[in-house]
């Protein structure tokens, strides 16, 4: 089958109909460029990445490819040659095929001083979002934003490689910034208590529940802090957050009426369906009024797998009144 394929693929220009052959020479590298760019056509999303990843695939081709599939096109044999060929190929790619590129793992760290150094936005944002972009780069993208509560900004603020004393900079710029900077994992301690001290002094839990869900903040911290109502409440809050925590007992903790804690529950990836529905029917038992939730209950319960369609369906409404 396969000497079958290869003759094939040197004396047609057009591909075999039988599906794992097409396959094959969507992979072959010696497929001819023209019949890759009708197999790229193709709606089948796995035969389109094949192509993505052939290096016989004209590169104008392969730029369009890019949007949809950047690790493969990154992958692909052709690319670190075209880097060798071509000193300055960053700046021959369209910026939509860039702007997918920039956010992949391999993306040459090139690629990403040359987005910085353009005034477009897209490109700034897609650095932004790239979890290995160096804490370098992201000050300087900071610096292009610095006195904006913008997506930029806030992609900054989450990032795990920005820098502490960048970190501790940008809280001032509001609120917003300084919430996403708080649920950063990777925000020291000194900076928690910098938000709380800025933040917190007001009637909104918001601040002193997000300082109290950080990781980073231990029993004995949450009792300095004057975080948890008792030390026994300080203890099973940090009991909730811990990964290995098991789901028998994240449902005997769930018996609390503390909200900070029912929110730790909430988010653990170990939680039953069952007690997060218990926990939701605890808050709203508790709620002193019926239109809208808080966002923060909101965001605590849609980012775990396990809350049910019908209680994501819920809140979603709540949300919008």
């Amino acid at each position: 089958m396969k000497v079958n394929i290869e003759r094939a693929v040197a004396l047609k220009t057009t591909p075999p109909t039988d599906g794992d052959a097409i396959a094959l020479v969507a992979s072959n590298p010696n497929t001819k460029p023209q019949i890759l760019r009708k197999l790229a056509t193709a709606a089948e999303w796995e035969l389109r990445q094949l192509v993505a990843g052939n290096p016989n695939t004209p590169i104008d081709l392969l730029w369009q490819l890019g949007i949809d599939f950047p690790e493969v096109v990154l992958s692909n044999p052709i690319f670190e040659l075209l880097q060798i060929e071509q000193p300055h190929l960053v700046r021959e790619i369209p910026a939509a095929a860039l702007t997918s590129l920039l956010q992949c793992e391999r993306v040459p760290r090139g690629f990403m001083e040359y987005a910085v150094s353009q005034q477009d936005y897209s490109l700034w944002l897609a650095v932004a979002y790239n979890p290995h972009t160096p804490g370098k780069l992201l000050e300087n993208l900071a610096r292009k934003s610095r006195a904006q509560d913008r997506e930029l900004i806030r992609a900054v603020a989450a990032h795990p490689h920005t820098p502490a004393r960048l970190l501790a900079e940008i809280i001032d710029i509001g609120g917003n910034v300084a919430q996403i900077v708080a649920t950063n994992i990777h925000t020291p301690v000194p900076i928690l208590e910098q938000i709380l001290r800025k933040y917190g002094q007001t009637n909104d839990p918001t601040f002193a529940t997000l300082v109290a869900l950080h990781p980073a903040i231990v029993p004995q911290l949450l009792m300095q802090m004057r975080l948890a109502p008792d030390e026994s409440a300080a203890h099973s809050l940090w009991l909730a957050k811990q990964p290995a925590t098991d789901t028998d007992t994240l449902t005997e903790l769930a018996a609390t009426n503390w909200n900070v804690l029912q929110l730790a529950i909430v988010r653990h990836p170990q939680t039953s369906n069952q007690t997060i529905d218990l926990i939701w029917h605890k808050i709203q038992a508790a709620r002193t009024q019926s239109s809208g939730i808080d966002r923060l209950i909101y965001d605590s319960f849609v980012s775990n797998a396990s809350t049910s369609t019908r209680l994501r369906e819920e809140l979603r409404k709540l949300l919008e009144w």
